[in-house]
């Protein structure tokens, strides 16, 4: 089934929704991708539909896809469409033999190393002689507990979405740069229907809790320039009481001053987006992956982004991306870690930048299409990556510490309580669900 014509073609690939038995040879990790005469069949578990072309994001993966199959033709790749991730979470906590491939992102990595499910791929690296250098991070410092769990294949860092029209409307001259001047919005844009900045304090998209709230805004504040987020291991609590503090006052004033509304407190990722999309929301931390796909849909070329704002001008930001693991109960290790190599690979790396995304490896943004006006957002992105991002360690029940900070925060501006509450809250129930888990 071609993923192009829906019913002829080449490629074997095929989309569906969940888990999914392979039904072809494997071999053991070391023993060649296939044995000869086989096809070998893999799942790979990620967010993007193939089926979705209106994403430039997907369109670029089906042309990785494709040219691995070319340049691998006793490998064939079929695509478990899995949005939220939940699927590959739940097949590493069931030490299911499938997927083969799993896209991890930085902040679930520690929950799913602590299943036993994936594969540490050090010596794997070593003995291909992966370049531990190009990338806009080190590899080395996109190890969890010491060890490496995937390779990076893309970086994301919050940035500043925000309205033209607005902001000329409330005769703000500059995008903000700190939250200080974010609170001073609040007069200016918060009018009627419009919210000056929104902070999205919902529940909904990711990987559960107010994951986008923690994404976008609480990891930087609370990991600082310099300090930790959670112990290397993944489950004492690293940022310090004052931290959490600065954090519940910063948001807290930041509602004081009318700069958000309570509407937010039900925003997600999707409700974000449509609000912006809509104009109702003049500004907002977001995922610069959403940048390219909103901007085609706001007319006048009305939405602009922005270094996001801080505590301070140029503080450190969390980031974060995607890594591709091997599931450890798999009997497809070789041709899973084929496909993980091409897919982080310089050749394949240009190809995803085409469809919007701060791709890991260091040396990509150095092609000729990259270096056109057109990729001027990409290579200012990848700067952005490069001198303002930190990778931090998360928690290995990090979806359950989401929601606790949503829920902490949300009461505190719902019952105008004072940032200890937060604090007092926030420890305690976490050291609660890590007890049981």
């Amino acid at each position: 089934m071609s993923l192009r014509d829906g019913k002829t073609g080449p490629s074997r690939r095929s989309v569906i929704g969940g888990l999914a038995a392979s039904t072809v040879t494997g071999a053991g990790l070391g023993r060649g991708a296939a044995q000869s005469g086989a096809i070998t069949e893999i799942s790979y578990n990620g967010f993007l539909d193939p089926a979705n072309l209106n994403d430039p994001r997907s369109a670029a993966q089906n042309r990785m896809i494709e040219a691995f199959e070319q340049s691998h033709p006793s490998i064939k790749v079929r695509v478990i469409v899995d949005p939220t991730g939940a699927n590959g979470a739940r097949a590493a906590r069931a030490k299911s033999n499938s997927p083969d491939v799993i896209r991890v992102a930085n902040f679930q990595q520690p929950e799913y190393a602590a299943t036993g499910s994936i594969l540490p791929l050090d010596d794997l690296v070593r003995r291909d002689g992966i370049d531990l250098n190009d990338w806009l991070i080190p590899l080395e410092q996109t190890k969890v507990n010491g060890r490496l769990w995937g390779l990076q294949q893309d970086f994301r860092i919050p940035i500043l979405f925000y309205r033209k029209s607005r902001f000329l409307e409330g005769q703000v001259t500059a995008p903000p740069r700190t939250y200080a001047a974010v609170g001073d919005l609040g007069p200016k844009l918060t009018k009627g229907s419009t919210i000056a900045y929104a902070i999205p304090l919902g529940v909904t998209g990711g990987i559960g809790g107010a994951q986008a709230f923690n994404e976008f805004i609480i990891s930087s504040i609370l990991a600082g320039n310099t300090g930790a987020l959670f112990a290397p291991d993944g489950r004492g609590i690293a940022f310090t009481d004052e931290r959490l503090l600065l954090a519940a006052e910063t948001i807290r004033t930041l509602f004081a001053k009318k700069a958000s509304t309570n509407i937010s407190l039900q925003y997600g990722y999707n409700e974000l987006q449509d609000a912006l999309r809509s104009g109702t929301v003049a500004s907002a931390t977001f995922g610069l992956f959403r940048f390219r796909t909103m901007d085609r849909s706001i007319a006048n070329n009305d939405l602009a982004w922005a270094v996001a704002p801080s505590i301070e001008e140029n503080d450190k930001q969390a980031a974060y991306g995607f890594q591709l693991s091997i599931n450890a109960n798999s009997p497809r290790k070789d041709a899973a870690w084929e496909f993980i190599k091409y897919m982080t690979s310089p050749a394949a790396q240009t190809i995803a930048a085409s469809g919007g995304e701060v791709v890991a490896r260091a040396s990509v943004y150095k092609a000729p299409s990259l270096l056109a006006p057109e990729a001027a957002d990409l290579q200012g992105w990848k700067k952005l990556v490069q001198e303002r991002g930190r990778l931090v360690t998360y928690s290995v029940i990090q979806s359950t510490f989401n929601q606790i900070v949503g829920e902490a925060f949300q009461r505190m501006i719902l019952r105008d309580s004072r940032p200890e509450a937060v604090l007092s809250e926030v420890k305690s129930r976490y050291e609660e669900a890590l007890a049981k888990a």
